[in-house]
């Protein structure tokens, strides 16, 4: 399947902004004016746009041809996901101790047998009473394993399921009143912040990447006006990143035609789409999800260098997103990407029932 251009870059940038923010947290202050992004959790709203786009890209042809099942579908996702994942909660506690001679400081609040079971399970986000509390970037890892999979299964059998998912997402916003910076709060059982955020981006991730699909020539034909489009929506999207609180009804307002433009831009050459496929760039958005998971244990592991000067903690901070990329560069050879071939053997291998041929609707 034909990669999608510039998704892979951009996915990257997001990536590496959410590592130098945290890190540059931790080690200066939070809110500080030294944290890159301000506003981090909207990054990951756009990682699940993208993980709609690609994911629904990539399997809906599999899908409905029968060469991939639901169940093979949900397992390629688990050896996608879950092996970093582990690898991260277990090196967490190591990484602290090793700086601050605790597994779990006082600083990372009550951790209890409970979370770490939410933890290991991946299913610290759901809004089942786990919070998550080793690597706390997590929280999107798990919702996107359930409810971004429930979507995606979902927008397979109908074109129309993103659209009605996405309709939901948005009730379910409005009525419970959603935090749009919130992660594992829940008002009900399985209706944490982190998943209605997930249903309702993965869901637009899909509804847009079908409107451009549609409207392919028009894109191409209108291309001027379609590149000032997208430049535009991505730098109200920088603005949001640095720093701009955006209340709910801006939320749901701004995310769908930031889910346009995301969709819009392997259609067209642009400006934004070269720098997104530079080489740098695609090297990041290569080891993207392995930076994601992987720099919260290297930062523990040198929160000891943390000191009272600025310009060191600034130095200490950046250098240890630079080690978590060189980490990360070894974890997607040895762990991330020879654990998805595996799950990808596993489904070729037919060990689980042939799937069904589902007829596209």
């Amino acid at each position: 399947m034909k990669r999608l251009s510039g998704l892979d870059g951009l996915r990257g940038l997001l990536a590496l902004g959410v590592a130098l923010s945290h890190s540059y947290s931790h080690f200066t202050g939070w809110h500080t004016g030294f944290d890159i992004f301000h506003n981090p959790d909207y990054a990951v709203d756009i990682f699940f746009i993208l993980s709609g786009i690609v994911l629904y890209h990539s399997y809906l042809q599999k899908f409905t041809s029968g060469s991939v099942s639901s169940l093979e579908f949900f397992i390629i996702r688990i050896f996608r996901l879950y092996p970093l994942h582990i690898v991260a909660v277990m090196l967490v506690p190591l990484a602290l101790y090793a700086s601050t001679g605790s597994f779990f400081p006082e600083w990372l609040g009550s951790v209890t047998p409970f979370n770490i079971i939410g933890d290991l399970t991946l299913t610290n986000s759901l809004g089942i009473g786990f919070i998550p509390k080793t690597n706390v970037p997590s929280w999107s890892i798990s919702v996107e394993l359930f409810a971004g999979t429930f979507i995606i299964l979902l927008s397979f059998l109908h074109r129309v399921m993103p659209w009605i998912t996405a309709i939901a997402a948005v009730g379910l916003c409005l009525a419970i009143g959603v935090n749009v910076k919130g992660a594992s709060q829940a008002a009900y059982p399985l209706l944490s912040d982190g998943v209605i955020r997930c249903l309702l981006c993965v869901s637009l991730g899909i509804c847009a990447y079908q409107v451009t699909l549609w409207r392919a020539e028009w894109l191409k034909a209108n291309h001027a006006l379609v590149s000032a489009f997208i430049f535009c929506v991505f730098m109200l999207t920088l603005i949001i990143l640095f720093g701009m609180n955006i209340t709910l009804p801006a939320y749901l307002v701004i995310t769908p035609v930031v889910a346009l433009a995301v969709a819009a831009l392997p259609h067209i050459e642009c400006d934004a789409r070269k720098f997104l496929e530079s080489d740098k760039l695609a090297f990041l958005g290569k080891i993207s999800f392995s930076l994601y998971l992987m720099h919260t244990p290297v930062v523990y592991s040198m929160l000891w260098l943390k000191g009272s000067s600025l310009d060191s903690n600034i130095i200490f901070a950046t250098l240890a997103v630079v080690i978590a990329a060189g980490i990360s560069v070894l974890t997607l050879k040895y762990i991330e990407l020879p654990c998805y071939e595996a799950g990808k053997k596993l489904m070729k291998s037919r060990v689980i029932s042939p799937a069904k041929k589902v007829s596209p609707l």
